[in-house]
């Protein structure tokens, strides 16, 4: 059989081809920021109320500016899920913050607010919240509210999350920073690349200056500074308007992209979407509007391994995402060994991504969907 469901398929659009064509031949602002870049800040702006953003050339150097925007000090800690990617965590232990790590909950693959809140002490500095799957907690105005009262800031990761809506709001405005990815594995893509949107403006200066390799040159450009220096720490976290060019036509064509991905998303619902002793999905219970980035398998008696290896043997490219950091062989040096993670230890080993993405068919969509019913016996 010659049918291979891969996991992800790019986005592969003509005019992005074209224009990056375009700017080699030009033989302008290949660094950047260049013409597609101040198109895409004023677009993302506009299309999603960002305050200030910064096209980053990856989602990790969105985080790692935001721990260096933060000024953590000796002792300050912050708050992040386990279950998550390992920049997430990487980012911040790069500074002098302390982490520590929430659970999730075995529904929605998040933490709870009262588990987040247990975890709060007079050290907490920044509570980082993860939009995993690109969905959102149902508690985000209630965060924010807690966060302001605390004085705490709070970071969205919202490297899955471009397009997903909470109520009335878009993800990446409810945090004083939010961070978005823009890899190829992603709705929308520009191979490798990321944006940091900035909602509090006392963060702004730190922010930029971290952007720009740790420099103030912005103040010398406004002809506040006769020479620009050295003032933080920083580095070379730009997107290069090649890759902006890339970027550019999917933010137009958005809303084509994602109704593909949508598609295939209740495609697998129906098919998947019932009660049984096996597995559950992991839905959208709380978004507004739902970006579709991924879906979720959760088994609920046997781990993957043998799971995997039967879509394998049918070329069906299904993932098993990552090791929780408390359990990983860097990330378990900040667990206290008297806690103990419950949630994540019991199910982590359990979840499965199944392939979505906007060139799957229906004929792909029903092969997946039969096979797994096949495996389960259902």
């Amino acid at each position: 059989m010659s049918r291979t469901i891969e996991f992800v398929s790019p986005v592969n659009l003509t005019q992005s081809k074209q224009n990056v064509q375009s700017v080699i031949k030009k033989n302008k602002s290949l660094h950047g920021p260049g013409p597609y870049s101040l198109k895409i800040n004023k677009l993302l702006k506009k299309k999603y109320n960002f305050k200030t953003t910064l096209l980053t050339n990856s989602c990790t150097s969105a985080l790692e500016i935001s721990a260096i925007s933060i000024n953590f000090k000796e002792g300050d800690e912050v708050i992040i899920p386990s279950y998550t990617f390992i920049t997430t965590g990487g980012s911040f232990a790069r500074t002098k913050a302390k982490i520590v790590y929430s659970d999730i909950e075995k529904e929605s693959l998040m933490p709870s607010f009262d588990q987040i809140k247990s975890k709060v002490s007079k050290k907490t500095k920044a509570i980082v919240i993860v939009h995993y799957q690109g969905f959102c907690v149902n508690y985000l105005f209630e965060l924010k509210k807690y966060c302001n009262k605390k004085n705490i800031i709070l970071v969205e990761d919202a490297a899955q999350a471009i397009g997903t809506k909470f109520k009335n709001k878009y993800l990446g405005t409810f945090g004083d920073l939010a961070c978005f990815s823009f890899h190829y594995t992603k709705n929308i893509h520009s191979g490798i690349g990321g944006c940091l949107v900035i909602n509090n403006s006392k963060l702004y200066k730190k922010s930029l200056f971290a952007y720009d390799k740790g420099s103030d040159r912005i103040l010398q450009l406004k002809k506040i500074v006769k020479w620009y220096s050295w003032v933080s720490l920083g580095s070379s976290f730009l997107m290069s308007e090649l890759h902006a060019s890339y970027l550019y036509p999917q933010i137009i064509h958005y809303d084509k992209i994602i109704n593909k991905r949508k598609s295939a998303y209740k495609g697998y619902l129906k098919k998947l979407d019932f009660a049984n002793k096996h597995f559950f999905l992991v839905k959208n219970t709380t978004c507004k509007e739902y970006n579709y980035h991924s879906l979720v398998l959760v088994l609920k008696q046997k781990k993957y391994d043998n799971f995997l290896e039967y879509l394998k043997k049918y070329k069906i490219h299904a993932f098993i995402g990552y090791i929780p950091l408390h359990i990983s062989k860097y990330g378990k040096q900040f667990l206290p060994k008297k806690n103990k993670l419950i949630n994540l230890d019991q199910i982590f080993n359990k979840i499965v991504r199944l392939p979505i993405h906007s060139n799957l068919n229906k004929d792909d969509i029903m092969f997946v969907s039969n096979k797994i019913k096949s495996f389960f016996k259902i």
